[in-house]
């Protein structure tokens, strides 16, 4: 296989934050010196806060800091021994408090993150089978990547789909001993929760069901004792139930607790729980302040609390609703998520609210979806009603600029998040550009193509006039199939924005790497289009190279161009555009994921300049000069290799096989096989050309580079190779078609070889250099991609 480069994902993540970190909106410090819980003072000035996660304000109850101030001076601040051997003075207390809530045995952990990770490898057995929630927090499925590194299976099934996960477990019931459907009771995002009803409807129907929740968000401020949302809708915990809920949060302490209807497992992992075994107890402060809060759990008081948050919840949504504001989820809970839709508008939209004196989250990557940025926004028994009214106001009184000052929508939002089924479409232009959209290349003037994108391309207005012609005319069904559009931007008529898009069919793992896309491609065997589905992409997956003109790199166009390109895309049922083949650059990075779209690192391309008269060994440096001299001179006279401007068919036919040879065992580019008729394309056209390789006194082709011919730009482009297959010489093969490459080029005076993607190793030791490209990835929904993850172990 070609070696080749591929996407850091959590470098991607790390430059979203990034951004959001320029726009003031995280990585913020409170400049407080004392704190109540119901403002901050960041960058020096007061703001209400409406993030809080502390909905019924525990945290700052005099009783439960007392516990905690006493604790320490009895105690210390802290008790520097595993639980396993044995717990602090407080901890047997806490425990039966606990159990008392619940009414049952509860396993008390260092928070909610160390319990997923201690009790889910512990949970599910070697044949059993896990279906997670796409939205799920993150640190269930953190966990249960370690099940994957033994080989159980993990599925995924799209937000609260009922439909899909009763699919799923029809296919596992039979072949597996336990379906486990993991979920979070209340959704720390949306707000919204997880479909009981419909899951006890499932219980009952599929005794191999087994629930396990993350309820850490609905902890204390519902149910009896405030034992959280998931609890009350069981008077008993069954067996085939687990919960992992919290200490932290509204219950206002620290720590994390573990509910397991199943008696026996219960006592496994208490016994042993990975870090939950290893780490750390909770400190004694800690350990006090949750005795305190659990005492006010076990009084009336509890039931004050929750009705105050209650009608502070209803007060808000009656005005959310009033002012006819996005809300996504109007589910009674304290969590309220104002879909922006645009990350752009979230942060414009928060910045003008802190401005105003309140404090809200943004909603970003990689906790919600690229395309449904917004504003996270809680309310709490800290927050009067008045602070309620003034910030859900403030959020009226902006809503519309922000949307205008981003070049947003309500009807961009509404589709983003699916709040209107109609299927309309996001026309407004407020630009001083024209755009104009062509059907063809041949309505595009050849000189104006080639003056923009020709000249950094490998291919020229030719080209790609062949590139419609031969993939635009196939059958609408065949998986090389693509549909063309150009869309041109003037000013005072003159061109200042010119690009291509294709719409074809994508494999979703076309960048994955190769172990991913070995065990996708298994699944093709049985099924050929799992993971594949059309996208829309500037230029085309055939072609490398600049694919987007902006006249003079003007970020103010580029903006536009986007803008104007997302509009049309959002008006078709297709999910994901590429835009491609960017160099690094700050400025452009910024734009792109203000406007909601992912980065992602392409493979490195290879380019060679060439200079007339100059032999290719004069090119090299002292080291590639080595390499020239050991491994590619003393092999020149193993092979025969000879340019042809066309082939016949019994050398095509050769030829074609020696393609897919590569194509099949080459899964780091994982695209489609091309079709012959390709081939045949090339054969008739004269811009292509193909430099052949036979063993001495054979007419058996044996390696063949399909060249196309750049007459424009003055470069020669090596497009797709075949090799023969397992041979002992493939290796020494390729250099010598790679030298003859060079060769070529150099005695028909072209200045550059655009050597595309893959191999670059062995390109570069005949002096090409190499350039880190990016593509950034707009996705109407991520479900797809995060599909991957599950064959990543």
């Amino acid at each position: 296989m070609a070696k080749i480069n591929h996407n850091n994902a959590f470098k991607t993540i790390s430059d979203l934050i990034e951004n959001a970190k320029e726009q003031n909106t995280v990585h913020l410090y409170a400049e407080d010196s004392f704190l109540n819980g119901s403002s901050l003072q960041i960058n020096g000035k007061k703001c209400w806060h409406f993030a809080t996660t502390g909905y019924l304000g525990l945290e700052q109850d005099m009783r439960l800091k007392q516990a905690g101030a006493e604790a320490i001076m009895k105690f210390g601040t802290q008790f520097p021994l595993s639980k396993t051997y044995i717990s602090h003075p407080l901890y047997a207390e806490l425990e039966q408090l606990l159990m008392q809530m619940f009414d049952q045995e509860v396993i008390i952990c260092k928070n909610s993150t160390l319990a997923h990770l201690g009790i889910i490898p512990q949970l599910v057995g070697y044949d059993e089978v896990v279906i997670l929630d796409h939205q799920v927090h993150w640190s269930v499925q953190q966990a249960c990547s370690l099940l994957k590194n033994r080989g159980c299976v993990v599925e995924l099934v799209r937000h609260n789909n009922m439909e899909q996960l009763e699919i799923l477990i029809n296919k596992y019931r039979n072949k597996k001993k336990k379906i486990w459907y993991m979920a979070d009771g209340i959704y720390s995002m949306f707000g919204d929760h997880a479909p009981i009803d419909d899951l006890k409807e499932l219980v009952k129907k599929y005794p191999e069901l087994n629930l396990y929740f993350d309820d850490v968000h609905g902890m204390s401020w519902i149910g009896k004792n405030g034992t959280g949302f998931i609890k009350s809708h069981w008077n008993q915990i069954p067996e085939n139930i687990t919960i992992v809920s919290t200490l932290s949060k509204t219950f206002g302490a620290s720590g994390a607790i573990v509910i397991c209807g199943d008696t026996k497992k219960h006592s496994e992992i208490k016994n042993f729980g990975g870090p939950l075994t290893f780490s750390a107890q909770l400190e004694p402060a800690s350990v006090a302040a949750a005795i305190a809060s659990a005492k006010i759990h076990l009084s009336a008081e509890i039931y004050q609390l929750q009705n105050k948050l209650t009608e502070k919840i209803e007060f808000a949504n009656r005005l959310f609703s009033n002012y006819e504001l996005p809300i996504i989820s109007f589910a009674e809970t304290p969590v309220f998520y104002l879909g922006m839709a645009l990350p752009q508008t979230a942060f414009n939209l928060i910045n003008r609210l802190h401005n105003d004196g309140f404090f809200v989250n943004p909603g970003i990557y990689p906790a919600v979806p690229m395309r449904n940025a917004g504003l996270r926004i809680t309310v709490s028994n800290h927050n009067e009603n008045k602070q309620i009214e003034d910030m859900i106001s403030c959020i009226a009184h902006h809503f519309e600029a922000a949307l205008e000052e981003t070049n947003n929508s309500r009807i961009l939002i509404d589709k983003a998040f699916k709040i209107k089924k109609e299927n309309e479409c996001v026309t407004n232009r407020n630009s001083k550009y024209t755009l104009k959209c062509f059907d063809s290349i041949s309505e595009i003037g050849e000189d104006l193509w080639n003056e923009t994108l020709g000249n950094d391309n490998p291919f020229d207005y030719d080209g790609f006039k062949w590139l419609e012609k031969t993939f635009g005319n196939l059958d609408k069904k065949h998986l090389n199939y693509m549909e063309f559009a150009y869309y041109a931007w003037f000013l005072d008529k003159e061109c200042v924005a010119l690009t291509a898009v294709t719409e074809s069919i994508w494999k979703e793992d076309v960048l994955a790497t190769e172990y991913v896309s070995d065990k996708i491609e298994e699944i093709r065997k049985m099924n050929p289009l799992f993971l594949c589905a059309k996208a829309w992409s500037i230029a085309s997956s055939f072609t490398e190279g600049k694919h987007l003109y902006i006249k003079d790199d003007d970020l103010e166009i580029l903006e536009n161009v986007i803008d104007d390109l997302l509009k049309i895309f959002e008006c078709t049922d297709v999910n994901k555009f590429f835009f491609r083949d960017f160099d690094a650059n700050k400025l452009q990075e910024k734009i792109f994921y203000n406007k909601g779209l992912i980065k992602v690192q392409m493979p490195d391309t290879a380019i060679l300049k060439l200079q007339t008269g100059v032999e290719v060994i004069n090119l090299l440096s002292k080291k590639d000069r080595r390499h020239f001299k050991k491994d590619i001179v003393p092999f020149c006279n193993d092979f025969e290799i000879v340019k042809l401007k066309k082939m016949s068919d019994k050398q095509l036919d050769q030829a074609y096989e020696l393609y897919a040879n590569v194509k099949k065992n080459n899964l780091a580019i994982n695209n489609f096989l091309y079709d012959k008729k390709v081939f045949e394309s090339m054969n008739r056209h004269d811009n292509w050309e193909f430099i052949v390789a036979s063993l001495p006194n054979s007419d058996t082709i044996i390696g063949c580079v399909f060249c196309y011919v750049n007459h424009y730009n003055k470069s020669y482009n090596p497009i797709l190779i075949g090799l023969i297959d397992k041979s002992p010489f493939r290796l020494k093969l390729y250099r010598q078609l790679l030298y003859k490459t060079i060769c070529i080029a150099n005695e028909m005076h072209f200045q550059t070889i655009y050597f595309g993607f893959s191999a670059t190793f062995e390109k570069k030791k005949f002096g090409a250099k190499l350039f880190s490209k990016y593509a950034y990835i707009f996705v109407k929904e991520n479900f797809e991609i995060d599909q991957l993850s599950n064959f990543e172990n």
